[in-house]
Order: C-alpha cells, then sequence, then structure tokens
C-alpha cells in the first residue's frame, strides 16, 4: 500500500545543502530508530513538499479506499494534508529501526544515499535462502487473510537512492541493519497529516 518516485534533482540538491548544517537539532528522542545520528530538518519542508502532495493524489488515485476510510474517521466533507515534521536518519552499519509506525496520516522515506550494494550484502551469507535474507532491507509489515503476519522486503541499495516512498503512516515497517559499508546510510523521512 505504498507509491514509489524518483526525487526531481533540485530537491536532492536543496535537500544536501540542508543536511550538512552544522547546527541540527537532535531527534532521537521522538524517534524508534537504535540509530545515533537522527536529526530534525524543517529547513527541507518547503523544498518536499509540494512533491509530497503530488504523491499524496497518487496514493489517493491508487488506493482510493484507504483515504475515504481516514477522510471518514473525521466526518469532514473536504480536507487538505500538510506535511508536519521533517528529519534526517545518518545510519552506521549495524545500526536499525525496529518494526514501528508514524503519526499523521501518511509517511515517507527519500534514500539520499545508500552506501552499499544489494549483491555485496548477500555474499556475506550465502546460504541464507532468498525469501529469508533480509540484510541492508527496507520492509513493511501487513496482516494476511488468514491474519498471519507477513512482510514486504524491498531490496534497497545504491540503486535506489533518489528514490522515495510514500506509505500509511499505520502501516508497520522497518529497516534492517546493513554489513558492508563504513559510510552512512542517509534517509529523510517525515510525517502526513491532516490540516485541523
Amino acid at each position: 500500500m505504498y507509491v514509489l518516485a524518483d526525487v526531481p534533482k533540485d530537491i536532492l540538491e536543496i535537500l544536501d545543502d540542508v543536511i550538512k548544517e552544522k547546527a541540527l537539532s537532535p531527534i532521537n528522542g521522538d524517534l524508534a530508530g537504535n540509530i545515533k545520528h537522527e536529526y530534525s530538518i524543517p529547513r527541507g519542508k518547503a523544498a518536499v513538499s509540494p512533491m509530497l502532495m503530488h504523491m499524496v493524489v497518487k496514493h489517493k488515485e491508487k488506493y482510493p479506499n484507504f483515504f475515504k476510510k481516514a477522510h471518514s474517521t473525521l466526518n469532514y466533507k473536504a480536507c487538505e494534508v500538510e506535511l508536519f515534521n521533517l528529519w534526517v536518519n545518518f545510519q552506521k552499519k549495524y545500526e536499525f529501526n525496529p518494526p514501528h509506525v508514524h503519526d499523521g496520516l501518511f509517511s515517507f522515506v527519500i534514500w539520499h544515499k545508500v552506501p552499499f550494494k544489494m549483491e555485496d550484502e548477500r555474499a556475506r551469507l550465502p546460504n541464507i535462502s532468498e525469501p529469508d535474507f533480509r540484510a541492508g532491507m527496507f520492509a513493511f509489515f501487513f496482516s494476511d487473510p488468514s491474519g498471519r503476519i507477513t512482510q514486504e522486503a524491498l531490496p534497497v541499495d545504491n540503486s535506489w537512492e533518489g528514490k522515495v516512498a510514500l506509505f500509511p503512516a499505520s502501516l508497520n515497517h522497518c529497516v534492517y541493519p546493513f554489513y558492508t559499508s563504513d559510510e552512512y546510510r542517509v534517509s529523510i523521512s517525515g510525517n502526513i497529516g491532516f490540516k485541523i
């Protein structure tokens, strides 16, 4: 229940400047990540907000029932959404984000820099079968019709740099640790909610 897109180059360049600021505010206490370097970046909101609002429309077109259910809980005839927070994670190898959900209606992740190749991660553990291999992946958790928890793991590596995924904030997801690079995996995330 997510939509993927490519982030325009000019937005990536603005975000690159924003995350290089020296006085970023730590936000670790507000996030689920087992990650040392997590920072609020409100200055980037203006750059990403129009792209994200377009993705909300795409999500509404692809999954109309989700938006109707969320919309009906508020009993409003018309509601606007807005980006209400934005942060950056600088994730080192072995760090991870456990399964968690976010606040709001939608959440998103922009893979800004991914310093490894999935083939290298796989080569570390050649005896792990394909359905069970998770190193370096971003995963969504769903209940199947029988009630079992299943997951859809995205093989996010350096080929995913500059991509963004938008998904319901209530959708459980996690980020598995990676092992084959000493550089940071840099991702930018935030939450979108109804203007009330």
